[in-house]
């Protein structure tokens, strides 16, 4: 949902420019031409590599953390959107969101030598958003309703099949999507657990399972309810939900709290929060207003950034990443 302005070349080597420390962090941007695509779909596999994915069909990876990048090409795809990318061991799924064949996912087994098209969306009116992974097996992928019910579709098989799930709620009144932003809108925990944020509609909602899809609980929240307002992004391990309204900009977040939903305060960002990720208590948000920082589990925020962000994702030592606009990729230090 929610296209948006397409510019492509490869990421090329960059300067790297170390920004003052503010609120523990250091910052290092590795930026590209001024002509350089979008990025908004970040992945860190467990060995390391770092995936990245974004418009007119570039994914980049990294094996040296940061220091130089190698372009993945998948024929057929250079004007595809890339907004999503999960990579685990030598399997790596990319998510192209548009409308109708547009939509589509990829998959490949060879850490990226090889690409295999595994889904194509039918209906020419259909878009797919964001997907999460179990594993290398089990996975869910959201996008805009179909005939009045969210359209979930799932695999157990390794993308082999791509099946819509007949479990999935009905749709609010008006029509329900998800924001493709930062390919957040989905996330999967190890305890079977799935939480998907939805917008674009009368009464954005979380809607929550813990059997992998086979039930749904819905959660209706104060988001704005407007054609580019919802909730973009969770955190379910620190049960945290962001997004809020593109025009007229604005920013919301919420905490649940003992079962009860509260307003995360004085968030330093104008305009909907795209994307999210935490270690422990430290949670960063980000977009294109730029990127924040909480120690204390989205309690306090203190702004780290004035670039623009669409995407953040945090390694187990505590390195994030972010992409963006202009080909930008940039790697906050956070410290203890």
């Amino acid at each position: 949902m929610y296209k948006s302005i397409a510019i492509s070349t490869m990421l090329l080597t960059a300067t790297v420019t170390a920004l003052p420390v503010r609120a523990n962090v250091v910052e290092t941007v590795r930026s590209a031409q001024d002509n350089a695509p979008r990025l908004q779909a970040l992945s860190i596999n467990a060995n390391g590599d770092i995936w990245v994915s974004g418009v007119l069909g570039k994914v980049l990876v990294s094996r040296d953390d940061g220091q130089s990048w190698q372009t993945k090409s998948i024929a057929g795809s250079e004007q595809l959107q890339f907004r999503d990318i999960w990579a685990r061991e030598s399997t790596i799924y990319l998510l192209a969101a548009g409308e109708g064949s547009n939509s589509r996912i990829y998959q490949s087994v060879d850490d990226g030598a090889t690409w295999q098209l595994q889904y194509t969306m039918e209906n020419p009116k259909g878009f797919i958003n964001c997907f999460d992974f179990w594993d290398q097996q089990h996975g869910l992928v959201i996008g805009d309703s179909i005939d009045n019910k969210v359209f979930i579709l799932q695999t157990n098989n390794g993308g082999k099949d791509w099946t819509r799930l007949n479990s999935a709620p009905e749709v609010n009144r008006g029509g329900e999507g998800a924001f493709s932003a930062s390919g957040s809108c989905l996330r999967t925990l190890n305890n079977d657990q799935a939480w998907l944020s939805t917008g674009a509609t009368e009464q954005p909602r979380l809607l929550r399972t813990s059997d992998r899809g086979a039930t749904w609980a819905t959660t209706p929240l104060p988001f704005p309810n407007t054609n580019t307002g919802g909730i973009f992004t969770s955190l379910p391990q620190n049960n945290l939900v962001f997004g809020g309204q593109m025009k007229p900009a604005k920013a919301v977040g919420y905490y649940r709290d003992n079962q009860h939903w509260r307003a995360i305060n004085n968030i330093p960002l104008t305009g909907a929060i795209y994307g999210s990720a935490s270690i422990g208590e430290q949670v960063i948000i980000v977009n294109p207003d730029g990127a924040a920082l909480s120690k204390d589990g989205g309690k306090t925020w203190k702004r780290i950034s004035n670039d623009a962000y669409w995407v953040v994702e945090i390694k187990d030592n505590g390195d994030a990443w972010l992409a963006g606009p202009a080909g930008r990729i940039s790697r906050l230090r956070l410290m203890p």
